[in-house]
């Protein structure tokens, strides 16, 4: 599973780095941030753009500011969207890595993967290549 495109500058990191030079600004409520889709793929095709400000008593940034700001650095924006991504699988299985002692063998096997799936996700930070590379484990089935 590869939720994350390690050689874009994506909409996903864009909303990050306004996030946080602009601290109470919503993407979606103050702001929309957008990207052209190659129509073959439907893969984001160039640079994504602020389409929409409507902070008044906020100047709206130029595209390229927040870009440069996002470049110069880069290694915290991607690994905090990276850590975003993995907690939002490790809470969707919240639940799934336990087991009753007197439960059935298959079920205590089941949640046995779940363990070393969550586990492999808290993990991700220490990959080698993080956060420009990162092997996302397999989900459990």
């Amino acid at each position: 599973m590869d939720p994350f495109d390690f050689s874009s500058y994506t909409h996903d990191l864009m909303v990050s780095v306004i996030r946080e030079h602009y601290p109470g600004m919503v993407h979606g409520v103050n702001y929309l941030v957008a990207h052209p889709l190659d129509p073959a793929t439907g893969k984001q095709n160039g640079d994504p753009r602020i389409v929409s400000w409507t902070n008044a008593d906020i100047e709206q940034p130029k595209d390229e500011d927040i870009r440069a700001l996002f470049r110069a650095d880069e290694a915290k924006y991607r690994a905090a969207y990276i850590r975003l991504l993995r907690d939002e699988a490790l809470a969707n299985t919240d639940g799934k890595a336990s087991a009753p002692a007197d439960a059935p063998p298959t079920l205590r096997t089941n949640a046995e993967a779940w363990r070393t799936y969550r586990q492999a996700l808290r993990d991700i930070p220490q990959q080698d290549g993080f956060p420009f590379s990162v092997e996302w484990p397999d989900r459990p089935r």
